[in-house]
C-alpha cells in the first residue's frame, strides 16, 4: 500500500514552515481531536499500517521543498526539542572537508567495485548493521545494509520465525526545477507506478508488495525525486552445516548462520522497482487518465495554507529562476489547456535524467552483504551504463566570491532572491486563523563547501531561537506577544538558500508587530556584536563546541530508525561528493571547527537590505485599502489562490533595523548548557562479566522479556523493565493519572487544556537547555485524565521529573490566587485561551475527509462533546456571561492531579528498579500527599461506550419507514455537513460499516478485519482512485471506536463527484470486492494472510518504539475493572497467530495461542467470505452502516435539500436525538474474552 499523502506532506519544507505552529500549541490537536480520533479511527492494532491507510496516494506526491530538512539520520527523539534552534535543520553526511571529498570516477571496468566495506564505516555504538558501498558495472552507486547480525541468539533459545522490515529507495537528481512543462517531473513520478514492459499491469508493483505486507511511495522535490518501498518479511535464522577435518583425521560438523539468500520479497520488489528505470510503459491511455490524479492532488492542496504560502514564496522570488516553477502541475499545464499530450515530454524527461550516473540506490535487507549485492546486480544491474556530471557541479565562482557554489548552478546572474525581490514587506491572508511574521534572508546554499566546513548558521540559529531567560523568545513571550519562535534554514537548494526567523504571534503581538520586528533586529544586532568581537571569540567557540558535543552524543547513541526512512534519506545523501562513503552516516559534524571569518560573512547576509518580511494574518481579510502603502493593492497568486499585497521597505526603516539606536536592556545572550550529559554508563552492565568480555551484542531473549510490575497498591501500579537489548543511556518515565474530572463537561475539558498550555508556556525557558541536551517532557490531556512523561539521557532525568511535577503543583497554587496576585500569569492564561480557541475553530477548515472522520465519531461514541461546545466556552454570549477564570482553571487542575485518581506508571530503559521506585516516589510526594487525594473507586473510572448503528430493520422502527427505499441510498444513517471554507472544492465521505464488538469478534475476528482491509486497500485504491478517478485521496482502514466497537471504513475525497455519487461508487466497489474474494484462490489469500502476520509481528527498531509498544498495552487497561487490568504484552502475536495456517512443513500446534483451531487455506477463505457476507454485504440483515458526508460550498443546495429527511442528520442536536434510539457495544476487550468449550 502507498503511504499517506498527509505523512509525506509533513516532511521537508512543510516541516520547516510548520515548525512554529507545531511549537505554538498544536497540543490541542494531539489531545483533543487527534487523540480522540485515533481512539475512534481504528489506529490501535498496528500503528504503521493504520497510518499508511489513513488516506490514499497516487504513488507519490510533490514535496514543498526544504531539501534535506527531514529529521537527519542521527536524530534521536530528543532532537525534536531542538527544533527552535538548529538541530532539526542539520543533516547527516553534511561534509565539505576537502581532505575528505569524494567523487567516484565512472566504472568502466565491467565489474562491480567496492568503494567502502563495513570495517571502514563510522557507525554509532548501537548500530550492529553491516554496510557496503558499491559501484555496479553500469555506473550505479549502491549502499547495502545487512541487518542479520543485529542480535545474538541464546543456545537454549527456541528457533522462531521473526518479522523483519526490508526496504529500498532510489534517489534521482531531477525535480521540478527541471520541468519543461509545469508539473512534468511530478507527473513522471506518477506514471512510473503504472506499468513497465516487464510488469505491464498498472498495479503490478503494489500488488506484489501487498503480498509481503509492503507499501511504496515517492515524492518529487525541487531538485530531486525519491522512490522507496518497505516490506515486512518473515525469516528464521538459517543454518548451514560445515564439515571440517580435525588433526586426528576425524570429521566434525558445525552449524553456522546462512544468510546468503535475499528474500524472495526483497529481490522481487527490487526487480519491479528497477524496471521504472529500464522500461516504463507511459501508455497513452494511462497518461491521459493520470493527469486527472495530478489535477485532483493540486485541488486538494488549494485550501492548504502550507501549499499556498509556499507557492506565494515562489511568486515572491525571481521568475527567471527555476525556484519559481509551479511544481505540482494540473490538467491545464500538463495538456496546454487540453490541446496537447505531455507524453513526448515525459519520454524526453525520463531519458534525460533517469540515467545510472544520476541515480543512487540504498537497500536494507535481512541477508548478508554478498547476497544483497548479488540481488542488486541481478536487478538494478540490468540498467544500461551511462556517465555524466550530476547536478552538484556549479559554474566557476566569481572573483572574491566567499561562498563558491552560491548562485552558480542555475542561470548565472539570475539569483533566486536578489535585491529586486528582497527589501519587501508582503502581507498574505491565510485560510486558517493565523498570525505570523517571517523574516527571510537570502543565504548561501547548505551544500556550499565553505559554508558546510564550519556551518555558521547552526550557532547563529541556536542563539536566535534560544528560549532561556533573557533571550528574544523569552522577552516576547513574557510580553504576551508570541506563541512560538523558531529559526534556521527554511529553503536549501544547490545554489541558494533562505534563512528564516519565524514568529507565531498572539493578537496582542500582531497589534504590536512593529515593536516585535524592532526587538527582533535588536536581538540580531546583539548577536552580531558578540560574534564579531574578537574578545568574545572564546564564547562563540564554546557555543559552537557544545552544539558539536551534543551532536557527538546524539550520534554515538543513535539507534536505528525505520529502514524505509533511512533508505529514502541516505539515497539522497549519497550524492554528497563532500562526504567519503565510509562517513555517510556522520559527515564531518564531529570534525568541524568554528570559523569566525565565515561566520562574519554569513552574518553579513542577515541584514534588512537582504531581507524579505512576510506577514501572515487572517485579520487582514477585514482590512481596508491603505493608500500609497501597498501601491498595487490586493492580488491573487494564480495557482493556489492566496491573496497578498506588497510594499517596499523604506530606507529609513531598513536603517533603523540595521543600526538600532538602542538595544533593550532585558535582552541577554544565553549561558552555556549545564545539562549536557557526561555519564553514559549502562545499568545493565553493572557487575556483569562475560566469558569474552563482550556485552555489546544484544540477546534476543532479553528483548522478548516483558515489563514486570514492581508496585501494586490501591490506586497505583508501577511497571519496570531495565533495558539490556538496545544498550543506550536513555530512559523513559511515563505516568497516566486516570480521573473523570477533565472530561466531565466541555468546560472542564477546555480548562484542563488551558492549564496544559500555560504549563508548557511557563516551562519553556526553564527546561529549554535540558531539551537541547537530549532530555524532554510531555504533558497531555485525554478524556481519561492526564498523562505526563520525561525521556532522554537518564543522568539528569529524575531532576527533570522533579522540576516538572513541582511546577505542575506550584502553578495550581498561583492560578488559584488569581490575576491580581499574578498579572503575568493572567496574560499567559489569556494567551492559552486564545490559542486554544483559534486552533479549535481552525479545525473546521481541515480537509473534508478529516472533518468527515471527526463527524462520524460524534455518532459512533456515546459520550462525546461537540466542537462548537468548546468554542462556546471561550467566546460568544455564554462565555461573556460566565467566563473562564484562572481560579477555576487552578481548582480543576488541582482536582485532576491531587484528587481522586488511579495511576499507571512505567519506567524503561537505562533505569534500574530502585531508580524506578524513586521516580514513582517523586510523583507520590507531589500528587498523593494532598488531603483530598485518594484512590479512584472502580465505579468512578471514566468509561466510553461505542454506539451500535441500526440495521435496516432497526432503522425502520426508528424512522417509521424504510429509509433505504425512500431515501434511495444504501445506509440507514447519514450525517452531513457543508465545508466551512468558501474556497473548498472537494467533497468527502467516510463510509463506515460496523463489524461487531470486541467481545463478539475475539482475536479471530480482529485478525479477519486486518486481513480484509489489507486486501481491500489496494482493491479500493485501484478501482476508485486509479480507474474511476474519483479523487486523489482514497483509503480503507479498520475503524476502532472508543468503547469496544470495530468497523471497516472507506474514505474518498473528490472534487468531481458529490457525496451521494461517492456512496454509490463505494457500494458498487464493495460488491465487486466480494466477487474478487470469491475468485481468488485460497492460496492467494493465504499469501495475503502471511503478509499481515509479518506486519503485525514487525519488530520495533529502537528503544522508544518498544517503550511505546509496552506503554500502549499498559494504558489499554487503565479504564477496565480490576479483573481485566492485566496487560497482554503478547496481544499482537496472538492476533497474528490467528492467521498462521496449517502447514505440514512447519512444526505448528493444532490450535492457535488463543485456543482456536488452526485454519487451512480453504478454511480461511471461507471464514473471510462469511465475514464479508455477515457484516459488509448490502443485503445482510446484520449490516450496520453509516456515511459521514461533507459537501463543498457550491453543493450547499444539495445539503439543504436533505435537511429533515428521515435518517439524514444535519446537526449535533440531530445526532443527540438519534443516539437515544441506539444501543451500545459491550466494554470487555477482545483480549480478555475466555474461550468457551464446545
Amino acid at each position: 500500500m502507498r503511504s499517506s499523502y498527509g505523512l509525506r506532506l509533513a516532511t521537508r519544507f512543510l516541516m520547516a514552515l510548520l515548525l512554529v505552529s507545531l511549537q505554538g500549541g498544536q497540543a490541542w490537536m494531539a489531545v483533543s481531536v487527534g487523540s480522540l480520533l485515533s481512539r475512534a479511527a481504528g489506529l490501535s492494532l498496528h500503528t504503521k499500517s493504520a497510518l499508511q491507510c489513513r488516506c490514499g496516494n497516487s504513488g507519490g506526491s510533490w514535496t514543498q521543498g526544504l531539501r534535506r530538512a527531514a529529521l537527519p539520520l542521527w536524530t534521536s527523539s530528543s532532537c525534536l526539542f531542538q527544533s527552535t534552534a538548529t538541530a532539526a535543520q542539520e543533516t547527516v553526511g553534511s561534509s565539505s572537508n576537502k581532505k575528505n571529498s569524494f567523487l567516484a570516477p565512472p566504472n568502466r571496468e565491467g565489474v562491480t567495485k567496492i568503494l567502502a566495506d563495513d570495517p571502514e564505516f563510522v557507525k554509532p555504538d548501537p548500530d550492529l548493521r553491516k554496510y557496503r558501498w558499491i559501484q555496479l558495472a553500469n555506473n550505479l552507486q549502491v549502499l547495502l545494509v545487512s541487518t542479520t547480525e543485529t542480535t545474538s541468539k541464546d543456545e537454549d533459545e527456541e528457533e522462531e520465525e521473526q518479522s523483519h522490515v526490508e526496504a529500498a529507495a532510489v534517489h534521482v537528481q531531477a525535480g521540478h526545477f527541471d520541468d519543461t512543462i509545469p508539473g512534468l517531473a511530478h507527473f513522471n513520478e506518477h506514471m512510473l507506478f503504472l506499468g513497465t514492459e516487464k510488469y505491464p499491469e498498472e498495479n503490478a508493483y503494489e500488488t506484489f508488495l501487498s503480498k509481503y505486507g509492503g507499501f511504496s511511495n515517492a515524492y518529487t522535490d525541487m531538485e530531486d525525486t525519491n522512490y522507496y518501498f518497505s516490506l515486512a518479511t518473515t525469516a528464521k535464522k538459517k543454518k548451514k552445516t560445515t564439515t571440517t577435518t580435525t588433526t586426528n583425521g576425524e570429521e566434525s560438523c558445525s552449524a553456522a548462520d546462512d544468510d546468503d539468500e535475499t528474500s524472495e520479497a526483497l529481490e522481487g520488489s527490487l526487480d519491479r522497482l528497477a524496471q521504472f528505470f529500464i522500461a516504463p510503459k507511459f501508455e497513452t491511455s494511462m497518461v491521459d487518465r493520470e493527469i486527472n490524479a495530478i489535477d485532483s492532488e493540486w485541488r486538494n492542496a488549494r485550501t492548504s495554507d502550507a501549499w499556498r504560502n509556499y507557492q506565494h514564496l515562489k511568486l515572491a522570488g525571481n521568475q527567471e529562476h527555476p525556484f519559481a516553477n509551479f511544481g505540482c502541475g494540473n490538467l491545464e499545464t500538463l495538456t496546454n489547456h487540453n490541446t496537447t499530450s505531455p507524453r513526448p515530454a515525459l519520454l524526453d524527461f525520463w531519458k534525460t535524467y533517469y540515467q545510472t550516473y544520476n541515480l543512487r540506490l540504498a537497500v536494507v535487507g535481512y541477508a548478508s552483504l554478498d547476497a544483497l549485492q548479488a540481488s542488486v546486480e541481478r536487478t538494478f544491474g540490468e540498467l544500461p551504463f551511462s556517465e555524466g556530471q550530476h547536478r552538484g557541479t556549479p559554474a566557476e565562482p566569481l572573483e572574491d566570491q566567499v561562498f563558491p557554489h552560491e548562485d552558480g548552478l542555475y542561470n548565472r546572474g539570475q539569483k533566486a532572491f536578489g535585491p529586486e525581490q528582497l527589501q519587501k514587506y508582503r502581507q498574505v491572508i491565510p485560510v486558517m486563523e493565523t498570525r505570523m511574521l517571517r523574516l527571510y534572508f537570502a543565504s548561501p546554499p547548505g551544500d556550499d563547501p565553505v559554508f558546510r566546513e564550519s556551518k555558521p548558521h547552526r550557532v547563529i540559529s541556536h542563539l536566535l531561537g534560544h528560549e532561556s531567560p533573557g533571550t528574544l523568545h523569552s522577552l516576547l513571550n513574557d510580553m504576551g506577544y508570541i506563541q512560538a519562535l523558531s529559526s534556521g534554514m527554511v529553503i536549501s537548494t544547490r545554489d541558494f538558500a533562505l534563512f528564516g526567523l519565524s514568529l507565531s504571534l498572539t493578537p496582542k503581538g500582531m497589534a504590536n508587530k512593529d515593536h516585535v520586528l524592532d526587538l527582533s533586529f535588536q536581538w540580531l544586532a546583539m548577536i552580531k556584536q558578540v560574534a564579531l568581537d574578537p574578545e568574545k571569540l572564546p564564547l562563540m567557540e564554546e557555543y559552537h563546541g557544545e552544539l558539536k558535543q551534543m551532536f557527538v552524543n546524539g550520534f554515538k547513541f543513535r539507534e536505528n530508525g525505520d529502514p524505509t526512512d533511512f533508505c529514502s534519506t541516505v539515497a539522497e545523501l549519497m550524492f554528497d561528493t563532500g562526504t567519503p562513503p565510509e562517513r555517510i552516516l556522520i559527515g564531518n559534524n564531529d570534525e568541524e571547527s568554528y570559523d569566525p571569518k565565515v561566520t562574519e560573512a554569513f552574518l553579513d547576509r542577515l541584514k534588512p537590505s537582504n531581507c524579505m518580511v512576510i506577514e501572515l494574518n487572517s485579520d487582514l481579510a477585514k482590512a481596508t485599502e491603505e493608500d500609497n502603502i501597498f501601491p498595487d493593492g490586493w492580488q491573487t497568486e494564480p495557482w493556489y489562490g492566496a491573496q497578498y499585497r506588497v510594499r517596499a521597505l523604506s530606507p529609513e526603516q531598513m536603517n533603523s533595523w540595521e543600526n538600532p539606536a538602542t538595544i533593550d536592556d532585558r535582552l541577554e545572550l544565553p549561558g552555556l548548557n549545564q545539562y549536557i550529559p557526561t555519564d553514559f554508563s549502562l545499568r545493565c552492565d553493572k557487575g556483569v562479566a562475560t566469558a569474552n568480555g563482550d556485552t555489546s551484542k544484544p540477546s534476543e531473549s532479553e528483548r522478548n522479556k516483558p515489563p514486570k510490575m514492581i508496585m501494586d497498591r490501591p490506586g497505583l501500579r508501577l511497571w519496570h523493565k531495565m533495558d539490556k537489548y538496545w544498550r543506550v543511556p536513555k530512559a523513559f518515565i511515563k505516568f497516566s493519572l486516570v480521573t473523570p474530572a477533565p472530561y466531565r463537561s466541555p468546560r472542564t475539558m477546555t480548562l484542563i487544556r488551558i492549564y496544559q498550555r500555560i504549563l508548557n508556556d511557563d516551562l519553556k525557558s526553564t527546561v529549554y537547555d535540558a531539551s537541547l541536551a537530549g532530555c524532554g517532557y510531555r504533558v497531555s490531556c485525554t478524556p481519561t485524565g492526564i498523562r505526563f512523561s520525561v525521556q532522554g539521557y537518564n543522568e539528569k532525568l529524575l531532576n527533570l521529573l522533579n522540576k516538572l511535577t513541582s511546577r505542575m503543583l506550584s502553578l495550581i497554587d498561583e492560578l488559584k490566587e488569581g490575576p491580581e496576585a499574578h498579572p503575568a500569569l493572567y496574560d499567559k492564561f489569556e494567551k492559552a485561551k486564545e490559542s486554544l480557541l483559534r486552533e479549535t475553530k481552525n479545525y473546521r477548515l481541515d480537509a473534508p475527509y478529516e472533518v468527515a472522520s471527526y463527524n462520524s465519531r460524534l455518532l459512533l461514541e456515546e459520550n462525546v462533546w461537540y466542537l462548537d461546545d468548546y468554542v462556546r466556552e471561550m467566546e460568544g454570549e455564554y462565555a461573556e456571561k460566565d467566563p473562564l477564570t484562572m481560579e477555576e482553571c487552578g481548582l480543576l487542575a488541582e482536582e485532576s492531579l491531587t484528587g481522586r485518581h488511579k495511576v499507571e506508571a512505567f519506567c524503561m530503559g537505562n533505569i534500574d528498579e530502585s531508580e524506578a521506585r524513586e521516580a514513582c516516589q517523586v510523583v507520590e510526594d507531589h500528587f498523593f500527599t494532598q488531603k483530598q487525594s485518594r484512590p479512584l473507586m472502580e465505579a468512578e473510572i471514566p468509561t466510553f461506550r461505542s454506539m451500535q448503528l441500526p440495521t435496516r430493520e432497526e432503522a425502520k422502527h426508528i424512522f417509521r419507514e424504510d429509509v433505504l427505499v425512500s431515501g434511495n441510498r444504501s445506509v440507514p444513517l447519514v450525517y452531513q455537513e457543508v465545508a466551512y471554507s468558501p474556497s473548498e472544492e472537494n467533497h468527502a465521505i467516510e463510509y463506515i460499516i460496523q463489524t461487531g464488538s470486541e467481545i463478539e469478534l475475539e482475536y479471530s475476528g480482529i485478525a479477519l478485519i486486518e486481513l480484509m482491509n489489507h486486501i481491500a486497500y489496494n482493491s479500493a485504491y485501484n478501482q476508485l482512485r486509479t480507474k474511476e478517478q474519483l479523487g486523489y485521496i482514497v483509503s480503507t482502514f479498520p475503524r476502532k471506536t472508543s468503547g469496544g466497537g470495530w468497523g471497516f471504513s472507506v474514505v474518498v475525497q473528490s472534487s468531481v463527484a458529490t457525496p451521494e455519487i461517492l456512496e454509490e461508487r463505494v457500494e458498487a466497489w464493495l460488491k465487486q470486492f466480494r466477487a474478487e474474494m470469491e475468485q481468488k484462490e485460497a492460496s492467494e489469500i493465504a499469501l495475503e494472510a502471511a503478509a499481515v502476520v509479518s506486519q503485525l509481528k514487525e519488530r520495533d527498531t529502537k528503544l522508544s518504539q518498544e517503550v511505546n509498544t509496552y506503554w500502549g498495552e499498559i494504558s489499554n487497561t487503565e479504564t477496565y475493572s480490576d479483573r481485566m487490568k492485566e496487560p497482554f504484552f503478547d496481544r499482537m502475536d496472538r492476533v497474528a497467530d490467528e492467521l498462521v495456517l496449517q502447514d505440514e512443513t512447519k512444526k505448528l500446534s493444532a490450535t492457535t495461542l488463543n485456543g482456536s483451531d488452526r485454519l487451512t487455506q480453504e478454511g480461511l477463505k471461507q471464514r473471510l467470505l462469511d465475514f464479508i457476507d455477515h457484516y459488509i454485504a448490502a443485503d445482510s440483515p446484520s449490516r450496520r452502516a453509516m456515511s459521514a458526508r461533507v459537501y463543498n460550498q457550491k453543493a450547499k443546495e444539495l445539503f439543504e435539500a436533505n435537511v429533515g429527511k428521515p435518517g439524514i442528520l444535519s446537526s449535533f442536536p440531530d445526532i443527540r436525538h438519534t443516539k437515544q434510539y441506539l444501543g451500545s457495544s459491550p466494554l470487555a476487550p477482545y483480549w480478555r474474552v475466555e474461550k468457551s468449550e464446545g
